[in-house]
């Protein structure tokens, strides 16, 4: 009896141990294939994370509060934990966390869907995964001016949405992002307006009730709805309206310019309906046949499997992108119609070889063809648009004056008149000087009372701007146009003028005097100088100061050396205080205003609080974001990017993109 007991404890104790052992292995099992869900870029940021948990104020700050976001609905985030039942609202100028390995760079460009991460790197990538988490925790990180990441978000967001349909959670999460990333925020209000607009769900009719007061700024808001905006202006059919509501809003400088983005619109419905109709020719339709190419990068490139949920997303989101991308290839061909030679990207980001060639066949090919032959209906600028364009791209005038240079045809009067046409249409621009310049040293070869007075309009420009360049810029006349000293002392004396009245009028007048003939020449007879040179030696040195090339007054010093057979250099040194040097690239046309306010960006750590820079711009009579935007373009050329960005309550400066502009 005893043996039995024995055997049959045995068995139990196997049986337990059997069970055991299937349990730990259906565990373990479940373990690793939630790892495998997992992108691998978590795990490098895990560490980082559980640091940042510890070494946080804030979290250790809240001990006796609980911690909400107020949003115009009543959606209650999970990730919120209640520890009192007391409350209180973050302030909209809260500190972003910084992140202590620093946030990985990613270039500006416009982010059209979640699919741009794909071209992102193994750095961006994980720090993108590492963020969205923060974020779902409540916790808020710098991005130091890569606002793509947060961009990404928001298309991420909205791919979750179409899964699980939780408008009031979404609702939430756009009011946390556009408050943390005000960038976003336009882009927020607008998707959430356009998913608001079509929902007649229980959640979406107390949104709207709940809103009543601002359903007026989600529907009319002008980030979105480019067909509804323009219906009226550009007498768009109902089909025109869709196509034009298939795209997103610019915001770059070119298409800031209504003028120029109106045109490129009217360029982009005839080229939809050009490319529509070549495609109805063979046989085939325009939707079909992006359909086709987006088959191939969602099987290519996501691996996606035909049918499926993900499939199906990622046709419907790149045939967005390929509207996007055609609407890139007409605003280029705009920008390359109106002289502004700046020219945004139109490559996709998939590497894939097949995707590639596909996307030239079928869309590249076609309006490489089509433009050409429909850019001459696009009508050319305005006065006022040409002033926009030539104040947002400093170097532009430099094509017109090569057109006009290239044309002449000998007609003086003509070619000077062109030049002040060309100058009044650069009258906000500060390379309006430069024109004068340029044109001067060309006609000097063919007249010289004209190259003189358009020298002269040249240094008056240069004096009334915020910087006098003359000594960094050589100023070179054509030696041809000074016969005698006599006549380039004359000159000088209207220069040294007109640096101390300003007078241009004045000194336009006194011109003409230069070539008057004032007196016989006078031979003198070098014997009969040298017989008195003794007895008369002050009127000797009298007269060798005279016949210097070099003429001098209590303002000014001007020096003038023979550079070679043809020209001579003109030196102007005004002797008063307040013309400096730069310590920036020489290339970047800094005025002394500019160089004071990346003073403050300095002593403040590159960051700026937006206050105190309004404070700084009203005192020197001039608007903060004038301000900014002239620094910004001043140095566009060099950095491809903006110079400040805007970054909460603050103005910011990227250190690498400052030492890029500082002299080596």
């Amino acid at each position: 009896m005893t043996a039995i007991l024995i055997i049959m404890a045995i068995a139990i104790l196997i049986v337990v141990v059997i069970l055991i052992v299937i349990v730990s292995r259906y565990i373990v099992a479940r373990n690793q294939n939630t790892s495998r869900l997992k992108s691998d870029f978590s795990n490098k940021y895990d560490s980082q994370r559980l640091k940042m948990d510890s070494n946080n104020q804030l979290v250790n700050s809240i001990q006796d509060m609980k911690i909400t976001i107020t949003t115009s609905s009543s959606y209650k985030d999970d990730s919120i934990i209640d520890i009192t039942g007391q409350s209180s609202n973050i302030p909209s100028n809260i500190n972003l966390k910084k992140y202590t390995s620093g946030v990985p760079f990613w270039a500006h460009h416009y982010v059209y869907s979640f699919n741009e991460l794909m071209g992102a790197s193994y750095e961006q990538k994980g720090f993108y995964h590492f963020f969205k988490g923060c974020f779902l925790k409540g916790e808020y990180l710098d991005l130091e001016g890569n606002t793509n990441y947060a961009f990404i978000l928001l298309f991420d967001l909205l791919n979750e949405y179409e899964t699980n349909k939780k408008l009031l959670k979404l609702e939430n999460h756009f009011n946390i992002l556009g408050q943390y990333y005000p960038k976003t925020k336009p882009y927020c209000n607008a998707y959430f307006a356009k998913i608001l607009a079509g929902d007649e769900s229980d959640d979406a009719t107390k949104i709207k009730s709940e809103n009543e007061y601002s359903q007026n700024y989600y529907y009319d808001n002008d980030y979105w709805s480019l067909g509804t905006k323009y219906k009226a202006k550009l007498k768009l059919n109902e089909e025109e309206v869709k196509l034009l509501n298939k795209l997103w809003y610019p915001t770059n400088n070119f298409c800031s310019i209504e003028y120029c983005f109106m045109e490129i619109l009217k360029l982009y419905v005839l080229v939809i309906l050009e490319l529509n109709k070549k495609f109805i020719e063979e046989g085939s339709t325009i939707d079909s046949q992006f359909i086709s190419v987006a088959d191939v990068v969602a099987r290519k490139h996501y691996n996606y499997r035909n049918g499926s949920h993900n499939y199906k997303y990622c046709l419907e989101t790149t045939t967005k992108e390929l509207y996007s991308y055609i609407f890139k290839h007409c605003e280029n061909a705009v920008r390359e119609y109106y002289g502004h030679k700046r020219k945004i990207s139109t490559d996709i980001y998939y590497s894939n070889k097949e995707i590639k060639e596909i996307y030239e066949s079928v869309i590249v090919s076609r309006v490489s063809e089509i433009l050409p032959i429909l850019i001459n209906s696009v009508a050319f600028p305005d006065e006022e648009t040409e002033i926009q364009l030539y104040t947002k791209n400093t170097g532009r005038w430099k094509f017109k004056f090569e057109e006009l240079t290239k044309n002449y045809d000998g007609n003086i009067k003509k070619f000077t008149d062109s030049i002040h046409v060309l100058a009044k249409l650069n009258q906000k621009n500060p390379s309006i000087e430069n024109i004068f310049f340029d044109a001067s040293k060309f006609i000097a070869k063919y007249d010289k009372e004209s190259a003189l007075i358009l020298y002269i309009h040249y240094l008056y420009y240069d004096l009334i701007s915020t910087t006098f360049d003359n000594k960094r810029f050589t100023k070179t006349i054509q030696k041809n146009l000074f016969k005698t000293n006599e006549q380039l002392h004359d000159f000088e004396i209207i220069v040294s003028e007109l640096i101390n009245d300003k007078n241009l009028d004045k000194a336009l007048k006194s011109v003409s005097k230069v070539y008057e003939v004032k007196r016989k020449k006078i031979r003198l007879d070098t014997a009969s100088i040298k017989e008195v040179q003794q007895q008369h030696s002050g009127t000797v040195e009298l007269l060798n100061e005279y016949l210097k090339d070099d003429y001098e007054d209590e303002n000014n010093t001007i020096k003038t050396e023979e550079m070679n057979k043809d020209e001579i250099l003109i030196e102007i040194v005004p002797k008063i205080e307040g013309f400096q040097s730069s310590a920036y690239e020489s290339d970047i046309a800094f005025t002394p205003l500019h160089l004071e306010t990346l003073e403050l960006f300095v002593k403040s750590n590159f960051s700026l609080p937006q206050l105190d820079l309004e404070l700084f711009a009203k005192s020197k009579s001039i608007f903060k974001n004038q301000l900014v935007e002239s620094i910004n373009e001043a140095c566009y050329d060099l950095l491809d990017d903006v110079l400040i960005e805007e970054e909460d309550d603050f103005y910011a400066i990227n250190i690498n993109d400052f030492q890029r502009i500082s002299v080596k």
